[in-house]
């Protein structure tokens, strides 16, 4: 039985079919290889993945296989009841085997519903073959490795077209910079073709709003005014207006990359140099350069950002990177913070042992142990980059600045990290939170507590007043 529109007869169940805008259009882009649908909640996301799958089971038959994730086991029941929805009336005789989550179409078409809460749990899937894969919720994983891999999944030996990687998703959750450079960033707007060196294959975000479920506001005309009413200005663009620039549960709610995100400059000779280092092997290595001014200010000059290399090549390349920087003249720092656990010392032999921070020696780089204390940083790092009261006749003004263009994965990064779910005074630590943790290393080496002092008057230069200037002076030179 084809799939069609629904019945008049009351008798009969009523067939699906998508709404008119972006729904509708999301199922007509089926020559898209990759579609992300998704922005505001209630944009009927759940529904179009089951019938963007239904709408090629005709057709193919049992040439047809489709594989649908959530992130978590229990996430699958509302992806059950929504493709009892579609299928069921659809193609009468279909199946749904509980034991296996699978829906069996009577033409021999299959769908499996499947979690994958980590990156390897994709591996069990690599010698599988699909023709449309589909992803529920894109955002609430950390990254998009998994999404990435099982794309090699998508081959017919039938010769059916149209395969394709279908997701959706709204702003916010622990993925929420990935999916924004990848499918949002280059098309903000959405319904244009992505071509570019992100991915081999051709692209596209189409764009859902609250607004364009039509089902869902007749039956439930409440709907928008109780999202309007949670009362957080963040959320409700994110979720009524599919903002991606509304960061939900964000962590650093307080960034303002108009006032963060500064324009280079060369930094001057007598101001210091720091290095800040967070160090992975598998997980990305996150290095950057920093200077502090001599009212406090401090500035991210250039990062290393690195993933899946030996600490040999990371101190290599750092080394390389600080001689190369054009704002400092290749200064050598006079100190640079990193992760205590580059001192965790490794058996290379029965009688050698050898830690990370042996190996950054070897290369020239001499490290300090930075205060890993995280509650602490992240407190200093909200203090850093939160407006402070001035004098009136300036604008308010952040202590941390980054150089524009020169600081990508911590600008994209930084402001979208999540809370902890289990710790709401810590960021969420399955997020990408490496270049936020070099930072936090940094800052937390320059604190000092933020006060504006009124202007000395010229009757005060007595002496408490000198030697409190003597004070500010000999701290200052400290930086040095």
């Amino acid at each position: 039985m084809p799939w069609s529109p629904a019945s008049d007869h009351r008798d009969e169940p009523k067939l699906w079919k998508p709404q008119p805008g972006p729904q509708e259009a999301a199922l007509r882009a089926s020559f898209i290889p990759e579609l992300f649908f998704g922005g505001a909640r209630g944009g009927g996301k759940s529904a179009y993945l089951i019938g963007d799958f239904a709408a090629d089971v005709a057709e193919y038959g049992e040439n047809w296989r489709g594989i649908l994730f959530r992130k978590t086991y229990p996430e699958l029941d509302e992806l059950v009841t929504e493709g009892k929805k579609v299928l069921f009336s659809a193609f009468p005789g279909t199946e749904y085997k509980v034991g296996s989550y699978e829906f069996r179409m009577p033409n021999g078409s299959i769908l499996r519903l499947r979690h994958m809460e980590t990156d390897s749990d994709a591996d069990h899937y690599m010698g599988h073959q699909y023709q449309w894969v589909g992803f529920d919720e894109l955002t609430n994983w950390p990254n998009l490795r998994a999404y990435h891999r099982l794309k090699a999944c998508l081959r017919s030996a039938a010769g059916v077209k149209n395969l394709r990687v279908r997701a959706t998703g709204n702003p916010g959750g622990i993925g929420h910079t990935e999916v924004k450079r990848y499918f949002i960033d280059p098309s903000p707007d959405g319904s244009e073709i992505i071509e570019d060196s992100q991915s081999e294959m051709p692209r596209m975000f189409i764009k859902s709003r609250v607004q364009d479920n039509r089902i869902l506001l007749e039956a439930d005309p409440g709907y928008i005014d109780r999202l309007k009413s949670i009362g957080d200005e963040q959320l409700i663009k994110a979720w009524l207006d599919g903002d991606w620039d509304a960061f939900v549960g964000q962590y650093f709610s307080k960034w303002d990359a108009t006032k963060i995100l500064v324009h280079p400059f060369e930094v001057p000779s007598d101001w210091p140099i720091f290095g800040c280092l967070d160090y992975g092997e598998a997980a990305p290595t996150s290095f950057g350069l920093a200077t502090v001014d001599f009212d406090g200010n401090v500035y991210g000059i250039s990062e290393y950002t690195r993933a899946g290399a030996s600490a040999s090549t990371h101190a290599y390349e750092i080394a390389r990177h600080i001689e190369g920087c054009p704002w400092t003249g290749g200064r050598m720092p006079s100190q640079i913070v990193a992760d205590p656990s580059m001192w965790v010392k490794r058996h290379l032999h029965e009688h050698i042992s050898q830690s990370p921070t042996d190996i950054f020696r070897d290369h020239g780089l001499m490290l300090k142990k930075a205060n890993n204390d995280r509650i602490a940083g992240w407190r200093v790092m909200n203090d850093y980059i939160s407006a402070h009261h001035i004098p009136k006749t300036q604008p308010q003004r952040p202590k941390f600045h980054l150089f524009n263009g020169w600081n990508d994965s911590a600008a994209d990064s930084i402001p979208s990290l999540p809370r902890s779910k289990t710790n709401p005074e810590d960021v969420d630590t399955k997020a990408n939170d490496h270049d936020a943790d070099r930072v936090r290393y940094l800052l937390m080496h320059c604190f000092a507590p933020f006060q504006y002092e009124e202007p000395v008057k010229p009757e005060q230069f007595a002496g408490d007043q000198i030697i409190k200037g003597l004070k500010m002076a000999h701290e200052e030179l400290q930086f040095a």
